[in-house]
């Protein structure tokens, strides 16, 4: 009897690692398509306009596109899409690199935002999933980290295989690309299965339990949104200001970059497993708090080594919060999972990296202190919402009412 739960524990382990491998996968083609554009605008002389475009059509497509696929794997269950998806993003990286002309690279790129999105959908409802009742935030961390060191990752691998072996290079992406499809295809079953008794679970429920709660969703999606203005902002901007503010050496501008993403992996590691611990609009609102203070303290420090420091504690603190509030949706839209995990894996931070340009704007007009000033006042902005995602919808207010009279009524004996 021990032995079975062990084999089934062990292999419940290999499969929500199988789908964070999956995720790091995915998200490494989707950053390497911004890593190439040096190398794009050197080997086809684009404009900077031409080369924003490659990696706009990217974004808009994995936008536009993922709540349908969300909805979709709503329907039915569909974790086949994870499978496609990355063969999709590894498709579009290899064709940018042997493109020619510029419509096929602009082909590539939509390949590229469209395994995205048909990958984070099914991944975040399928983490949730296999994530068990009580461990909700950990499942999504350690899913979510994926993403992070998949971001981290691919503009690394660009850097080596390009210079190495020139723009065909790109083709060697088909090759963990197809691995983890195969592999991913060779569990379909299985997570086919886990899908399905998870809905007919879902469909046993009645009352507070089985409704949507969409201004809960609308709140906390809100606070994401705001969230992830702030990294993709901090993401681009970090190394220009220590090169041009703080006038250091690029290589330097690279590093803090560099624990920027680590910190932030870290964090995102741990947000979940605090979360699953304290609740998730606690850990939200620690969140928030922490890294409002310290954006606003850093517009005033003149020494980079104290900015540096302070660049960690927000990134810590930026991403603590982002797997609570990734499940914390899902809770809200117990129907709906693979729509809110599009939305909130995918939507969200596809947003935020279309909002930088505006930020860039910002800086051309007044400097780079005004685009980092820019970033900081968006902080007060999710700290607002977060407040008010502290305040009970009315089906959290029903719900509460439900529990609290099913614990008083006669007959019942739980404690």
């Amino acid at each position: 009897m021990n032995d079975t739960a062990s084999l089934t524990a062990s292999r419940g382990g290999y499969q929500r690692f199988l789908l964070t491998l999956a995720h790091m996968t995915t998200d490494t083609c989707q950053s390497a398509v911004p890593a190439l554009l040096p190398f794009l605008i050197a080997s086809y002389e684009l404009s900077y306009t031409q080369a924003a475009v490659i990696v706009l059509c990217s974004n808009i497509v994995s936008t536009v596109v993922q709540p349908l696929f969300g909805y979709l794997g709503d329907t039915s269950q569909r974790p086949w899409f994870m499978a496609l998806g990355v063969i999709c993003a590894g498709t579009g990286v290899a064709l940018i690199g042997i493109a020619g002309a510029y419509v096929p690279l602009l082909a590539g790129a939509f390949l590229a935002g469209l395994g995205a999105a048909l990958f984070h959908p099914e991944g975040g409802k399928l983490a949730n999933v296999l994530a068990g009742s009580t461990s909700k935030g950990r499942g999504i961390s350690d899913f979510a980290v994926g993403g992070n060191l998949g971001f981290a990752t691919g503009p690394i691998l660009i850097a080596v295989l390009v210079p190495l072996v020139g723009m065909p290079g790109c083709l060697l992406m088909l090759l963990p690309t197809t691995i983890m499809a195969v592999l991913l295809l060779a569990q379909n079953r299985y997570y086919k299965q886990q899908s399905s008794a998870h809905a007919q679970k879902a469909r046993a429920q009645t009352g507070t339990d089985r409704q949507d709660d969409w201004p809960g969703f609308l709140k906390v999606t809100a606070v994401n949104l705001t969230r992830a203005i702030i990294g993709s902002g901090l993401m681009v901007f970090i190394p220009l200001y220590w090169a041009h503010v703080f006038m250091q050496p690029e290589s330097l501008s690279s590093l803090m970059l560099t624990l920027y993403a680590g910190s932030g992996a870290i964090a995102t590691f741990l947000g979940g497993r605090i979360a699953d611990k304290l609740g998730f609009k606690r850990v939200i609102l620690i969140s928030v708090s922490a890294f409002t203070p310290t954006l606003l303290v850093f517009l005033w420090v003149p020494n980079p080594l104290v900015a540096g420091a302070l660049v960690v504690v927000a990134s810590l603190a930026l991403s603590l919060g982002y797997s609570p509030m990734v499940a914390l949706g899902q809770s809200y839209l117990p129907n709906h999972l693979g729509l809110s995990s599009g939305i909130s894996l995918g939507i969200v931070v596809s947003m935020g990296g279309i909002s930088t340009p505006a930020i860039g704007y910002v800086g051309d007009l007044f400097g780079l202190w005004a685009s980092m000033a820019a970033i900081s006042a968006c902080s007060f902005v999710a700290l607002a919402f977060s407040l008010l995602l502290q305040h009970k919808t009315r089906l959290e207010r029903q719900h509460g009412k439900t529990t609290r009279k099913t614990m008083r009524a006669p007959g019942n004996t739980s404690s």
